[in-house]
């Protein structure tokens, strides 16, 4: 069985007291370090080894969530950062994917989908609470002249996929393509979308209205 470290950073204390509880209680899970701002969550980064997944809550005092997600693009780019929010708002989200969360739930989700919702960050998925997935899709407006990128069927098909949170192992597996092949679409939808991260095509692909 897969095991996942994990730090939280949430500043209501009975919020993050209850969490870490909950989580605690799958064997597979440990909730080593937690953090009532961004401040000691960085000090802590500095002489500490990371954690697999950072769940972060984005309205924090000092530095916002998002702030922190940027800060860490270039501070340990290859830490996940899950968020754990009450905003769902389209701006917070899509603010967020392209700082390079690597998922975004509500706080109104349980248990169960908090924990499936690490387990596929941990496997390099990009979890959507389904309530924000659907206020995303809603809002979305068309894409204008600049942002018809030109992608393939099975590029959108590749986007989609990420968009529900798979891994590119998984992409393969439903498309029945080689994971070679899967990597090659991914690349080309990096160019074509003009970003670094697979959150980042989501997001872009998201608010252009490809997907």
């Amino acid at each position: 069985m897969i095991s996942i470290n994990i730090w939280i950073v949430e500043d209501d204390a009975g919020y993050r007291r209850n969490l870490r509880k909950s989580l605690e209680q799958e064997k597979h899970i440990s909730v080593e370090r937690v953090f009532p701002s961004c401040i000691e969550f960085f000090d802590a980064l500095e002489t500490e080894q990371a954690p697999d997944v950072v769940l972060m809550d984005l309205g924090l005092p000092g530095m916002s969530g998002l702030d922190a997600i940027r800060k860490l693009s270039d501070f340990a780019p290859d830490l996940a950062v899950m968020v754990l929010t009450v905003f769902k708002d389209k701006e917070k989200v899509l603010e967020a994917l392209d700082a390079g969360a690597a998922g975004y739930l509500l706080k109104e989700s349980d248990e169960t989908e908090i924990i499936k919702a690490l387990e596929q960050v941990f496997m390099g998925g990009s979890p959507l609470s389904p309530s924000v997935a659907k206020i995303v899709v809603q809002e979305l407006r068309k894409p204008s002249a600049e942002e018809v990128f030109m992608l393939s069927k099975r590029e959108i098909e590749v986007l989609e996929k990420l968009a529900d949170g798979l891994a590119v192992k998984e992409i393969a597996s439903d498309l029945e393509i080689s994971i070679s092949t899967a990597g090659f679409h991914l690349s080309n939808i990096y160019k074509k979308l003009q970003v670094q991260s697979q959150t980042g095509a989501v997001a872009k692909a998201l608010r252009a209205g490809v997907i």
